[in-house]
């Protein structure tokens, strides 16, 4: 990346900050500065409750992103690929994606129970409830991106390989998928974005992770906590999707710009 983008982006966040500086000042008593939350920030970087909320929250993004990638790309690629499966398939996935997380909730604590389990000396639980709610949220944005990849290559180019000689199988691997790359690429992008919306509105609910730690420094009066909670949250995101974006770069190198 080039010096003046770099200066372009930075002056955005100083922007951002010096917005949240006025703000803190002119607003209410309630909404801590960016100085507060510095302070606070320096107090829990010590706290081993704070790298525990962060560890639990990144595990639980990535295990229901992996999920979600590796049963919604290939789900959408052969919805969008076979008219049949698509209409046997595609009308209830689409009645359950407008359903909202925090609706999921109650489904999940009854249906859905954690699962433990120990490796040695060491014992582990999975909250497969928030795990569920998250990979939803990845799921759909992955599923839609990578059906609309497939219907909007042009049916001529899958005719030409037909012609040609080429199976189903190989139309399908050598012109299907590169060709809807690029929207499952945009799609895993969102859908990390949203894993990170759904978790915390699970964890806010159902306990432990970020969303825990800063509800409960809503519920407990510690104000400039919830902003550590917050920007922790925006940074991880922000983090996480630009080294999914990077990775679809690398599987994308005849798009121009792909990595910016």
């Amino acid at each position: 990346m080039d010096t003046a983008k770099w200066a372009k982006r930075s002056a955005s966040i100083l922007g951002l900050l010096g917005v949240w500086f006025v703000v803190g000042a002119l607003g209410p008593q309630t909404l801590p500065g960016p100085a507060a939350v510095a302070g606070a920030f320096v107090g829990y970087v010590g706290s081993p409750v704070y790298w525990n909320a962060i560890t639990l929250s990144t595990l639980r993004v990535l295990g229901a992103f992996t999920i979600a990638a590796l049963i919604g790309v290939p789900l959408g690629l052969l919805i969008g690929w076979s008219v049949v499966f698509g209409d046997f398939t595609y009308p209830a996935l689409e009645l359950v994606r407008p359903i909202p997380p925090i609706a999921w909730i109650p489904f999940t604590i009854l249906v859905l129970p954690s699962l433990a389990f120990s490796l040695g000396i060491a014992s582990f639980e999975i909250d497969t409830g928030i795990v569920f709610i998250t990979f939803l949220g990845a799921f759909f944005p992955i599923l839609l991106n990578a059906i609309a990849g497939v219907r909007s290559i042009d049916d001529e180019y899958s005719r030409a390989a037909q012609s040609l000689g080429a199976a189903d199988w190989q139309t399908f691997r050598h012109v299907i998928y590169p060709g809807a790359l690029p929207s499952v690429h945009t799609g895993m992008v969102v859908g990390m974005g949203l894993a990170w919306v759904n978790l915390v509105a699970a964890e806010m609910i159902s306990g432990g992770g970020l969303g825990f730690m800063t509800w409960s420094a809503y519920t407990g009066g510690s104000y400039p906590v919830i902003f550590v909670g917050m920007i922790t949250i925006g940074i991880l995101g922000y983090v996480s999707s630009t080294i999914v974006r990077y990775i679809g770069a690398s599987q994308l190198p005849w798009m121009e710009g792909s990595t910016a």
